[in-house]
């Protein structure tokens, strides 16, 4: 016997008389309405279980942006990535400052200027001349004409005539050519020095130059050797070279310009 029909007979047999709906029907109705209602719970329960499992398996995966992978079901924290070390641009190598512009002297013809002391020299349109007094002596004048025919006219060319002595070794000449140099340079065991240009009124296709060195090393003459002495050259406004007077190191090897300042 049911659940439902024996609780109904012991209803009746409390009040055989009552009167109204018989109570098994309604009992049973409410049973199968909290059968219902656990089945729902169940239900519930399943699809809560499925959704955790779901988020532990999510959980247990590998992260890769901005967290670090943990165990199935552990929480995680955000962790700060770093930003990549920018990677130092390499400056550029250092160069060599610019060399200036050759000083221009502009003179009359014939004025004698001072190179140094004791050291003279003057141009006109067609001559350079010099003169050293040093030490009480008179080295006398000498004088180039520019016009004549063992000098190089048709491309640049460059000349030297040099007076030294234990102050100063001083190089004093010209350049030829079509081209007038923006700088004239003097190189010393690689060391530069710009030379000044002395220029006077109808000049052509030539212009004077001197500078003035530190006294060069005298060379041994027991390893018969050439005279130490600098390297001459001539260069264009874009510091192209446009001619070279070569000199001698003091272990005897050729001192040359660049060939391109």
């Amino acid at each position: 016997m049911s659940f439902e029909h024996r609780l109904g007979e012991l209803l009746k047999d409390q009040d055989p008389y009552a009167t109204g709906p018989d109570p098994v029907p309604i009992i049973a109705a409410a049973r199968r309405r909290r059968a219902r209602r656990r089945a729902g719970t169940a239900a519930a329960a399943v699809a809560v279980a499925l959704v955790c499992g779901a988020t532990a398996v999510t959980a247990g995966s590998a992260r890769h942006v901005g967290q670090v992978a943990g165990e199935a079901g552990a929480a995680f924290s955000p962790v700060a990535v770093p930003s990549p070390t920018p990677t130092a641009t390499p400056s550029p190598t250092a160069t060599a400052t610019p060399l200036p512009l050759s000083p221009v002297r502009q003179v009359g013809p014939g004025q004698r200027i001072e190179m140094a002391a004791g050291a003279r020299m003057w141009v006109s349109p067609f001559e350079k001349c010099d003169n050293y007094q040093t030490d009480g002596s008179d080295s006398g004048t000498d004088c180039r004409d520019v016009r004549s025919d063992n000098l190089e006219h048709d491309r640049p060319a460059l000349y030297a005539q040099s007076h030294g002595d234990r102050d100063r070794f001083i190089v004093a000449s010209f350049y030829l050519g079509p081209v007038a140099p923006a700088r004239i340079v003097a190189f010393t065991g690689g060391r530069a020095t710009v030379a000044t240009l002395v220029s006077t009124v109808g000049m052509q296709r030539w212009i004077g130059y001197y500078v003035v060195l530190p006294p060069l090393p005298e060379a041994d003459p027991a390893a018969h050797r050439r005279p130490v002495s600098p390297a001459i050259a001539a260069y264009d406004s874009e510091g192209r070279l446009l001619a070279e007077l070569p000199g001698t190191t003091a272990d005897g090897a050729d001192e040359r310009a660049p060939q391109q300042l």
